[in-house]
């Protein structure tokens, strides 16, 4: 039997995290040097921003509940 601790679903969610926030990054940066200075673009912008704060709170908030230490027998 094989014991895995559940810190290890720390290490693939970690990398997701790190994905989004460089397409993020790419899709803010090519609103803003390519987009129009709009009331929509900046809309669009604080609300895609708000959305990802909020799914990125919720997942600590709940993370935190989670002792990490504990493992899990395959």
């Amino acid at each position: 039997m094989v014991e895995i601790s559940l810190y290890v679903y720390l290490i693939p969610y970690g990398i997701l995290v790190v994905i989004f926030a460089i397409y993020a990054l790419v899709n803010l940066y090519h609103l803003f040097v390519y987009g129009f200075l709009s009331y929509l673009s900046f809309l669009m912008t604080f609300l895609f921003l708000a959305g990802a704060i909020l799914v990125l709170f919720i997942t600590y908030k709940y993370g935190l509940k989670i002792d990490w230490s504990q493992t899990f027998i395959i």
